[in-house]
């Protein structure tokens, strides 16, 4: 059997990375009967078959699990939230903070659509209580690159209310 780790569960099957090649797989019937959901992040054990294709046959423990994305075993989680149109939702970046330093993932805070509006005095609330936070704007590049450091050699994860452009970063 083959361990790895799942990038991307999309209707019923799980892409599941073994370090050498990237394997379509569907999951056991014993996890639907014992209720057990694989989860993008979740390192698995699979059987492989030789047309690229695999069976999940079991999922190795979870270091931290989040269930909005759901998601598990990440290091980090983008909290990102548009300046303006959507303007930011505080108490929504809060409660997403707490819960992400509640299972030990650390919080980064992307304050993005710098281009529409000026600095933003939530960057420095947030400096101030110790959590990482840029301003972005994926218009004239401003934090982009900062994004990209942070992003390399760590499992991380975006979040946001629709509209703030995680896409788009």
């Amino acid at each position: 059997m083959a361990k790895g780790r799942i990038q991307k569960a999309l209707s019923g099957f799980y892409y599941v990375d073994t370090g050498s090649e990237i394997l379509r797989c569907r999951a056991r019937g014993k996890f639907r009967k014992a209720r057990i959901s694989p989860y993008a992040g979740d390192r698995v054990r699979i059987l492989a078959e030789e047309d690229g294709t695999g069976a999940l046959e079991e999922i190795l423990p979870r270091r931290n699990f989040l269930v909005r994305p759901p998601i598990a075993n990440i290091d980090q989680l983008f909290i990102v939230s548009s300046l303006r149109d959507p303007y930011p939702e505080p108490l929504i970046v809060d409660k997403t903070i707490a819960v992400a330093e509640l299972e030990d993932i650390q919080p980064i805070l992307v304050l993005t659509k710098t281009d529409l509006e000026g600095p933003s005095p939530l960057k420095e609330v947030y400096d101030l209580a110790g959590v990482p936070c840029l301003e972005v704007s994926s218009v004239t590049g401003q934090g982009v690159d900062q994004v990209r450091q942070l992003l390399a050699g760590k499992v991380s994860a975006f979040t946001g209310n629709s509209g703030v452009g995680k896409s788009t970063l």
